[in-house]
Formats: structure tokens, C-alpha cells, sequence
């Protein structure tokens, strides 16, 4: 066997090593966790017209554990779901004024998720604490909404770090000057707002109570 055969072979064989310790590392129990820790909050599609309002209580929704966090899973929180905003111009489709943010997903005041539908954003908004004597909300916007589509959005609270993917892209990044505040298996989540809501529709909503790693957002 001469060198080149020899060295391809080697090369060969270190690539499958590779990949068997990717697959048996990192893969299978990002898996494994996804499908573990899931928390549904909604499945079937919900349209949030007017009427449309929705509280859960964590603690309803877990009853394995006492707190809602993961231990050695990191600090955070993420959302995904599927959402189709319509388009809708004008004043008169709406029971309040389009001009104002329509709440979407709400953790007690931590994060807050909301669309404005006349300027076509999507808006978190995440409490954080930088002193020990009052609280300040940090509010990151994403303008780049298509309309009249369903699209996947997963936003993941990694410590500091807010990341937003729209249909397993990465969109946005930023960080907060701390850590956010972030409630625990007592919380509250409460899905739209009557006579306040953006008139699309929702899907296939989960929590996770820890960040999903890069490696694990096309599994969900």
C-alpha cells in the first residue's frame, strides 16, 4: 500500500471517529433532552382574534421536579413556535389600535414577546437587574417579519445572550447588560390579550426550561 492510499485510509477513518463522537456525544442527548423536558403549551393551530386569551400555570404543566430550571443545562429559557401573521392594514381591522405592541407570549413581565403590526416587529422584552435596588427592561426588536406565511420562531435565553432563529436561521444576537430575570415553576404564562391580540394564528407551542444548544435547533 503506498503513502497516499495509506494517508486517505487514516483520513477516512478519523472522519467516521468524528462522526460517531458527534452522533454519540452531543447529538443523541441533545435529543434526548429535547424530547424529555419539552413542555407544550399549545398544539393545535389557534387563531388569536379578539376574544382570544390563555393563562398557564407551570405548575400544571410540571410535575416532576420542583423548579422549573435543569440543572447543568445552563441558565435560560426557550420558546418555539409556529406563527402566521396576516396582513392586515388599517385601523378599522382592529379592535384596539394597530400602533400598539400585541402581546403574544407572556412570562409574568419576563420575557415578553409582542408584534407590532404597523410597523411589522417582533418585540422581547427581558427584565434584567444591574443594581440591586430596581429592575430595567431591555427591549430587542426584529423588523424582518414576512407576512402571510408560517414561519418558525425559536428564542433562546442563554445567560446573557438573546438569540432569535426565524425558520432555523439565526437573526438576531444580542446580550443584555446582566442576567435576566427569569420566574420559576410558579410563574404564569398567559398567551395573547382580549380586544388586544395580532389576528394571526399560532402553533405548536413549546417551552424549554433550559437554552437549546446550536446543535439542537433543527431537531426541534
Amino acid at each position: 500500500m503506498n503513502t497516499s492510499v495509506l494517508y486517505v485510509s487514516i483520513m477516512i477513518v478519523v472522519l467516521f471517529g468524528l462522526i460517531g463522537i458527534y452522533y454519540f456525544y452531543y447529538y443523541l442527548p441533545g435529543k434526548s433532552n429535547i424530547s424529555k423536558y419539552q413542555i407544550n403549551l399549545l398544539s393545535t393551530e389557534t387563531v388569536f382574534d379578539n376574544n382570544y386569551e390563555h393563562s398557564i400555570q407551570i405548575t400544571n404543566m410540571v410535575s416532576n421536579r420542583s423548579t422549573l430550571y435543569v440543572p447543568k443545562l445552563g441558565y435560560g429559557l426557550t420558546f418555539a413556535w409556529e406563527m402566521y401573521i396576516p396582513n392586515l392594514g388599517g385601523n378599522d381591522k382592529w379592535e384596539n389600535s394597530f400602533n400598539i405592541l400585541k402581546p403574544i407570549i407572556v412570562m409574568n413581565d419576563s420575557p415578553q414577546i409582542s408584534y407590532h403590526p404597523k410597523k411589522n416587529y417582533l418585540s422581547i422584552i427581558m427584565k434584567y437587574r444591574d443594581n440591586p435596588f430596581y429592575a430595567q427592561f431591555a427591549e430587542i426588536k426584529f423588523d424582518k417579519i414576512k407576512q402571510q406565511k408560517w414561519s418558525k420562531y425559536i428564542l433562546v435565553i442563554n445567560g446573557r445572550t438573546i438569540q432569535l432563529y426565524i425558520d432555523g436561521i439565526l437573526v438576531s444576537a444580542q446580550f443584555l447588560p446582566s442576567l435576566p430575570v427569569i420566574y420559576d415553576i410558579n410563574s404564569e404564562i398567559i398567551l395573547g390579550q382580549v380586544n388586544n391580540n395580532f389576528l394571526g394564528k399560532i402553533r405548536n407551542l413549546n417551552l424549554y426550561p433550559y437554552p437549546l444548544s446550536f446543535s439542537e435547533i433543527p431537531n426541534i
